[in-house]
């Protein structure tokens, strides 16, 4: 289980495969075991490389507050180094939102990036913004990041036949310790790069699951902000869809990056 240290802090990565680097970054309170679906997949043309971000899994969790622009600068410095090449980065959710961060500080380090279900702010402003995010943040900090697993669990794997992946994630969810996920958590409040997106030079691929939780018509826009985005719907699913859908999804990534290979 290789460590590497970048900006003072131990993170923890795996690598597989070899090619054209492919970096995958997980979301809030998952870590890099939420990509296993993928490994094999794509391990076979890329070096693809996942990584516990800082707070998350076996990285460092140092004390707070957390950042989207921080995480971005751990996985720069930690692409810098070990990535040795421009890569192509995958993100899915809160990886989505560092995916844009380096897309538009450290793109020197990119050849593009693929956003899975993460729209470019999340505002905290209305009522039903505010009930959203206070309710899962009092959970969280109440009850703990178990509880709000299970939530979590119900929501983006609700069919009967999804039982094993429920209990998954609700298993690895309760492992967060409660601190550094608060910490994360609370990173995302008012995060936003919506005025920004014009400045993002490289190819983009957006993935928008029926069901997730921001709308398609917001993601539409997000794209439409961009140089070179492609925005796709991967019907009936939901936020989760590497692991719901990892067939599907794959093809999709994969049509994608050999597109830029091919380039």
């Amino acid at each position: 289980m290789p460590h590497t240290t970048v900006n003072g802090i131990s993170i923890h990565y795996e690598t597989h495969g070899d090619g054209p680097p492919l970096l995958f970054i997980h979301g809030l309170g998952s870590s890099l075991r939420d990509w296993e679906y993928q490994i094999d997949a794509f391990a076979g043309r890329f070096r693809v490389i996942t990584v516990d971000l800082r707070g998350h899994g076996r990285s460092d969790k140092p004390k707070g507050p957390y950042s989207m622009e921080l995480f971005a600068e751990d996985v720069g410095a930690f692409l810098k180094k070990i990535a040795k090449k421009p890569a192509h980065v995958v993100g899915l959710s809160m990886g989505g939102a560092v995916a844009y961060h380096l897309a538009l500080d450290y793109k020197h380090l990119l050849r593009s990036i693929v956003v899975t279900n993460m729209s470019a702010l999340v505002p905290v402003k209305t009522f039903a913004q505010k009930r959203f995010y206070y309710g899962r943040l009092l959970i969280s900090a109440l009850l703990g990041p178990k509880r709000m697993g299970k939530l979590i669990a119900q929501h983006v794997f609700p069919k009967p036949e999804m039982a094993h992946l429920r209990d998954t994630l609700e298993s690895r969810w309760a492992q967060n310790p409660r601190r550094p996920y608060l910490s994360s958590f609370k990173a995302l409040k008012n995060w936003g790069v919506m005025e920004r997106l014009h400045d993002i030079t490289c190819p983009v691929l957006l993935i928008h699951s029926e069901h997730d939780y921001s709308p398609l018509a917001h993601k539409k826009e997000v794209a439409a902000r961009m140089k070179q985005a492609t925005l796709m719907t991967l019907p009936g699913t939901h936020h989760v869809v590497n692991v719901e859908e990892p067939v599907s999804f794959n093809t999709l990534v994969m049509s994608f990056l050999a597109e830029q290979e091919n380039q």
